[in-house]
């Protein structure tokens, strides 16, 4: 049987839960009596079918339980979301909770630290990717039995806006103008890079990543297959971001597929499939490197920006091409789905959250076809 009894700490009141498993005293402290209570059934219930109870009273730190959950991502998530993950730990996680035993922490608590980051000035966004990341170590601990219940349950999180009120999108002559900055500026192919990037949609790991092979100008097509990152200092090759990540996007610039027949036909290494489609720049930009991968965050520092500023844009992100590319597509009038297919979303909630705001406003079409049904039904 498991005893719960009350006892003085110098916290204040507890609740002490003992048990014997195997011939061995163990305990376990809840500063809450139904946390105690439901403890107690629940190791009865696990001692009457012969399951040891050990772990539950180790009682191990969040920065354990933490470290033991990385340790298992490691076989699933790759390498930059292992990065993003440890990172968040870090700054967040472990200078709050990391000493704190993790069936100390309460439901209060992880709505304290939540309030206090919003305090902050911290976006919503970067807030609950904090509470993610602790929601999922103490699905972890909860897992193993370490805990009654996850403490991140039943928290509120700040509301977040429901655009991205950030992004930018151009028109295509401001995709040219900015392209004709790059160029005067003597920053050939990347102003060929940044119309490619416009109207294809690609992410930028997946535009470091291309190689020769990847685009079939017969099809006019761009296969995405590959990503390149820069992580900890080295280059880190995967794949695309989700399963649906990995797909064929269409040239549909004719005048981007000349350019693109151009440059490849100039390309040093043009008869390798397998050799990168963009090349690095070297000695302070002077010198086009083909062997080795574009440096995206450098080009966007030392170029990128400069060139926006020559055109007369406001300040945008690089990324902010892809965002460019969906809305140019539906203006288009290029269906929503097709656009989530070529954009690599995991499904077409993501597009339709993101982008729905630039659907065509035009009803002509269906008020036409609704009409057509009342007639054919008078």
């Amino acid at each position: 049987m498991a005893h719960v009894r009350e006892v003085t700490r110098k916290a204040g009141r507890a609740y002490e839960v003992r048990w014997k498993d195997r011939g061995k005293e163990r305990q376990r402290t809840f500063s809450v009596k139904r946390d105690a209570e439901r403890f107690a059934l629940k190791v009865e219930t696990e001692v009457a079918a012969g399951t040891s109870t050990a772990a539950h009273a180790k009682g191990r730190t969040v920065a354990q339980v933490a470290e033991d959950m990385m340790c298992g991502a490691e076989l699933v998530l790759k390498a930059r979301s292992l990065q993003e993950a440890r990172r968040i730990n870090r700054a967040r996680l472990l200078p709050r909770f990391g000493a704190r035993r993790v069936t100390a922490v309460t439901t209060a608590d992880v709505q304290l630290w939540v309030s206090e980051m919003a305090a902050e000035g911290l976006a919503p966004a970067t807030v609950a990717k904090a509470y993610v990341a602790l929601r999922k170590v103490f699905k972890h601990a909860l897992l193993n039995r370490e805990v009654a219940y996850n403490p991140c349950d039943g928290v509120r999180l700040p509301k977040s806006h429901d655009e991205d009120t950030s992004a930018s999108f151009l028109t295509k002559a401001q995709v040219d103008k900015l392209a004709a900055a790059l160029g005067a500026d003597d920053q050939a192919p990347f102003d060929l890079l940044v119309r490619f990037a416009a109207f294809t949609g690609l992410r930028a790991g997946e535009i470091v990543g291309l190689r020769v092979g990847d685009v079939d100008l017969a099809r006019q097509r761009v296969s995405v297959r590959q990503t390149l990152q820069r992580i900890a200092g080295e280059w880190v090759a995967g794949t695309p971001k989700s399963r649906r990540s990995s797909r064929d996007v269409p040239l549909l610039s004719t005048a981007l597929v000349a350019d693109l027949r151009r440059y490849l036909m100039l390309h040093p290494r043009s008869g390798d499939p397998t050799a990168l489609l963009w090349p690095a720049r070297t000695n302070a930009g002077q010198r086009l490197d083909y062997s080795r991968p574009l440096d995206l965050q450098a080009f966007r520092r030392n170029a990128f920006a400069r060139a926006v500023a020559a055109a007369e844009l406001p300040p945008m992100r690089f990324h902010d091409l892809r965002h460019t590319a969906a809305s140019l597509w539906l203006a288009a009038g290029i269906e929503p789905y097709r656009v989530s297919r070529w954009l690599g979303h995991g499904s077409l909630v993501t597009t339709d959250t993101v982008y729905a705001h630039l659907y065509p406003g035009d009803d002509a079409l269906h008020r036409a076809r609704f009409d057509a049904l009342d007639a054919a039904t008078a």
